[in-house]
């Protein structure tokens, strides 16, 4: 039952603080709208800030949190700052997971991407565990006030969870356009 609560905590939590962007939009040229974005797009972040408790349930139990900044490339050449937050359940690495994405574009808009999923394939310090997860969009501003997408997302990360652990990911989702 604790393990409930402590999970709907961090998952509110992690909500919470997505409100709080501190991506700064890129300076250029960009005209990227839910019109013109290729939506199987790359990204890349390191780990900036980490939390978790053991579990005393089995070895290596941990609930935690854990917050990073990167950049997502949309169509093939265009970086945009993106700003994850991580809500996770693992034993040694492996296990649930849901990460949320806010990219924030030149022109001020942005867009929140949720994942759910499972990182599978971990050794026993948590090394490079393959993540596999559904994706759809939960909030836009400007351009994309509107948008909404759904799909799918996969990827790695080089170590435990921890600062400055990469995480490497790939997602192709699909614009859905309503009547």
């Amino acid at each position: 039952m604790s393990k409930k609560l402590l999970f709907l905590f961090l998952s509110v939590y992690s909500l919470c603080i997505i409100g709080n962007s501190y991506s700064q939009p890129l300076q250029g040229p960009f005209d990227l709208t839910p019109q013109n974005i290729n939506m199987k797009f790359s990204l890349k972040y390191q780990i900036t800030q980490t939390s978790y408790i053991e579990v005393p349930d089995t070895l290596n139990h941990r609930l935690g949190t854990a917050i990073g900044t990167g950049i997502a490339l949309f169509n093939d050449s265009i970086s945009i700052p993106v700003k994850s937050y991580f809500v996770y359940d693992y034993v040694d690495g492996n296990g649930n997971f849901i990460d949320y994405y806010v990219f924030t574009f030149p022109n001020g808009s942005s867009f929140g991407v949720q994942a759910l999923g499972i990182a599978q394939g971990s050794n026993a310090t948590g090394n490079n565990p393959l993540f596999q997860s559904t994706t759809r969009t939960t909030v836009g501003t400007g351009d994309f006030a509107n948008f909404i997408a759904t799909g799918v997302m996969s990827g790695n990360r080089n170590i435990v969870v921890e600062n400055n652990a990469q995480v490497r990911l790939t997602f192709d989702m699909k614009q859905i356009i309503q009547p």
